[in-house]
């Protein structure tokens, strides 16, 4: 029985606009569980610095979702998968990669 690759690595050898629009919308799913989590008593800041550190990633989270949103638009409306439009696919990735490293690193902040 052969197994499937990981998806990111399925993106990269064989890109499609129906893998791009997959992979963008499992992302906007993980966006809005990141959003939840920012939202929740648990990652309420307690002194000014991660205020403002909440608050910036609040804003790059809902500034990546419209972005995502925005790219899932333009891919479903092309025939075919367009360079440009794959390679803004790997950075909206990239990018979500970065912003949930950071949720990370400000999560742990909060238990110190």
């Amino acid at each position: 029985m052969e197994t499937t690759p990981k998806m990111s690595k399925n993106l990269l050898y064989r890109p499609s606009k129906s893998g791009c629009i997959l992979k963008l919308e499992r992302t906007n799913n993980d966006l809005s569980y990141l959003e939840k989590k920012m939202t929740s008593y648990v990652c309420e800041p307690n002194t000014y610095t991660l205020f403002i550190k909440s608050e910036s990633l609040r804003q790059t989270l809902r500034s990546l979702k419209h972005a995502n949103a925005e790219l899932i638009k333009a891919l479903k409306r092309e025939k075919d998968l367009k360079i440009d439009l794959f390679e803004k696919t790997m950075d909206q990735i990239r990018s979500y990669m970065e912003l949930q490293k950071s949720v990370e690193e400000y999560s742990s902040m909060l238990r110190y």
